[in-house]
């Protein structure tokens, strides 16, 4: 393609990009106004997911920080991936009423990475044969301008089947609208109104619980997000393989499918039988609807003949796994024996939750790096069980950097001896041996 062609096929599309376009700014509604005292004014950090804010008492608000210093202004540039990103992988901008995203809140997002950005950027560009092939819906659907084009319907729904593809992948109900000073983003204005969608959008950058989507469980959450209470090397079957190509289906999984840029880089010529590397981010939920608890961004990669090799990939996330209830067994035991020896009064109870949850933290955060480490080095002939030897290590340091604190006290020797027992004996039950 020649810069003339390029810049010829872009100008239908130029003025959809324009953040003070006057009728279609980007990802935002013309017709917002300033209210009376500017009633419907929010701070610029709001579209910063995780940021604090003065004007909120969400608990996500100080997820990450600890000072209550807000952003004033931004460029044009930053604000408009704000807004793509708030829209896309964040929940909603105030309740209900400003509901963002096709994909629930904080789903994750695979992308595959090449050797530079504007490979990568073209890696990721969906081929019309491949969707035709996959998902016509989205080539086929009735309206594909973007929501600030054409508005989403007010106050019903707009079902998937009518939202085209370059409309799903900037949707954006939110009725906002930049405030602009001197050519900076300093705030936004919102109306309340929002657009529900009954039935499925297959968004191209996030994997699907297929098995969920197949029974029809409204209630359930179709697509893949980060979870609290497993490491993101533990969905990795999910990230590179439909279904079908699972050969060892471990029930984390729940009959996942990977992204459909994923599936097409599999399915394309040009790159199949070689090498394959994912970025994959997203945020965890928190307790509440709004409410966030974590980031997650990790780049995963895997050798050429990868396609053919998910039982390796689910039998290495299986040894992790196990190692992981190893330790948090022993965890357990120790704080029973601590509380049942009067160690630790039997009313604390957040002393058993506390050593548990440092336990699983520290091991989650750190067999991230292991396990990077073991997919560089890992030939998929060799017997890859002696891998389990690493992650039984980790485990060991991981209990014994947690039980420093009390053993200078006397009451907790039994506890710390018989759960260091416990784990010793657990780990060689998998074929692990203390050395």
């Amino acid at each position: 393609m020649t810069e003339a062609e390029y810049e010829q096929a872009i100008q239908p599309f130029i003025n959809w990009f324009d953040l003070q376009h006057t009728d279609t700014p980007f990802m935002q509604t013309a017709s917002v106004m300033p209210e009376k005292d500017h009633k419907n004014w929010a701070s610029l950090q709001k579209l910063f997911v995780g940021l604090p804010e003065k004007t909120s008492t969400s608990a996500s608000s100080n997820g990450f920080f600890n000072t209550p210093d807000e952003i004033q202004v931004v460029h044009l540039g930053d604000a408009a991936i704000a807004l793509f990103q708030q829209a896309t992988n964040g929940f909603s901008l105030g309740g209900a009423a400003f509901s963002v995203g096709l994909k629930g809140s904080m789903p994750l997002t695979t992308l595959v990475l090449s050797d530079n950005l504007r490979k990568t950027i073209w890696t990721n560009v969906m081929s019309k044969a491949f969707l035709l092939e996959t998902a016509p819906e989205l080539l086929n659907a009735e309206i594909q301008q973007p929501t600030w084009v054409v508005a989403p319907h007010a106050n019903k729904p707009e079902n998937a089947l009518h939202i085209g593809l370059l409309r799903g992948l900037f949707w954006q109900p939110a009725k906002i609208k930049l405030e602009v000073k001197d050519g900076l983003a300093a705030g936004f204005f919102k109306n309340t109104g929002m657009c529900s969608v009954p039935g499925f959008w297959q968004h191209p950058h996030t994997p699907i619980y297929m098995l969920r989507l197949h029974t029809g469980n409204a209630k359930k959450k179709l697509f893949l997000s980060a979870r609290n209470d497993l490491p993101l090397w533990g969905q990795m079957l999910s990230f590179f393989y439909t279904q079908s190509q699972v050969k060892l289906v471990d029930t984390q999984q729940e009959g996942t499918s990977c992204a459909l840029v994923v599936q097409q880089y599999q399915n394309n010529s040009t790159w199949r039988g070689k090498n394959i590397k994912l970025a994959i981010g997203g945020y965890v939920k928190g307790g509440s609807a709004e409410s966030l608890a974590g980031r997650k961004h990790e780049t995963y990669s895997l050798a050429t003949d990868w396609e053919n090799r998910s039982a390796e990939i689910d039998r290495l996330i299986v040894m992790g796994l196990d190692v992981y209830k190893k330790l948090n067994a022993a965890m357990d035991k120790f704080a029973f024996i601590a509380i049942d020896k009067g160690a630790r009064k039997a009313k604390e109870s957040g002393f058993k939750k506390a050593v548990k949850g440092k336990a699983k933290q520290a091991y989650f955060d750190n067999s991230e790096s292991l396990m990077h480490s073991v997919l560089r080095k890992m030939a998929w002939d060799e017997d890859i069980s002696a891998y389990q030897k690493q992650f039984a290590g980790l485990a060991r340091n991981i209990f014994e950097q947690i039980m420093m604190p009390y053993e200078h006290e006397p009451k907790m020797l039994q506890a710390i001896i018989e759960s260091r027992a416990m784990l010793n004996r657990n780990l060689k039950a998998i074929g692990v041996k203390h050395e």
